[in-house]
């Protein structure tokens, strides 16, 4: 298992609105230092802390790397989901969100997965099963404890997870459809691809990512084969795989 001191990141309770109001400075053209001083006062009341590495500027400096802030070989991926974002206002912004989670923090990544296996196996995630499967990933260390608490609760707050009446035991919440035809769902799949660094995946497995398990997803071949960064190949006689074309 992998155990190094990897940068975990995402260890702050993020909120659906103040990724909503992030993404929408970043569609704007604004800068990260006005989005900065946008999210500071955004979140006075909500989140404590007056000076820099306080508990509000750690989780704009999420927020940031989330959306504004992100890697160069991850603008296009950002780009492509501000532009689904303002396509169709009826959407729910949270697939985008979550794809954007998943590709720009691995952390977060692994704990979904975690979460997303466990309903899968056994129709409910336990807390104390993903802080098991993480700390396997990511290390035995307190910092990794709590980002998982934190990331575990942004989860829930996103109504994807929702309490069971059993203390630390969550079961499935809201489970998103989305759209044939939109592009989302290829999306997700190149963000999930990214982030995984595996540059092929069989046609097959998309369905059950189990870090993509909030969504159910419907999309054609066609549609895969026509995101630009996305490329499906026949191996063999009858497997199908996607890959990532850069």
């Amino acid at each position: 298992m992998k155990t190094e001191r990897r940068i975990v990141g995402f260890d702050r309770k993020i909120q659906l609105a103040w990724l909503d109001a992030t993404a929408e400075w970043v569609a704007e053209g604004l800068p990260s230092s006005q989005i900065r001083a946008r999210l500071w006062r955004l979140l006075e009341g909500q989140v404590a802390g007056e000076g820099s590495r306080s508990a509000r500027d750690k989780t704009i400096t999420v927020l940031l790397h989330i959306w504004s802030q992100v890697p160069d070989y991850l603008v296009p991926v950002r780009d492509d989901a501000l532009a689904l974002l303002s396509k169709d206002q009826a959407q729910p912004s949270l697939p985008l969100h979550w794809g954007m989670c998943v590709v720009t923090y691995p952390f977060f990544r692994d704990v979904a997965a975690s979460a997303g296996r466990l309903i899968r196996i056994q129709g409910s995630a336990g807390l104390a099963q993903i802080n098991r499967r993480t700390a396997e990933l990511w290390g035995q260390r307190e910092l990794v404890a709590r980002a998982t608490r934190h990331a575990v609760r942004s989860i829930v707050d996103w109504r994807v997870l929702s309490e069971s009446g059993t203390r630390g035991v969550y079961l499935p919440g809201r489970r998103l459809e989305l759209a044939q035809g939109n592009g989302t769902g290829p999306w997700l799949v190149e963000a999930v691809m990214l982030s995984t660094e595996r540059r092929t995946l069989p046609l097959a497995a998309l369905l059950s990512i189990p870090s993509l398990f909030p969504f159910i997803m419907h999309f054609s071949s066609r549609e895969l084969a026509s995101h630009p960064r996305l490329e499906l190949q026949r191996h063999g006689s009858a497997e199908d795989v996607v890959m990532l074309r850069h």
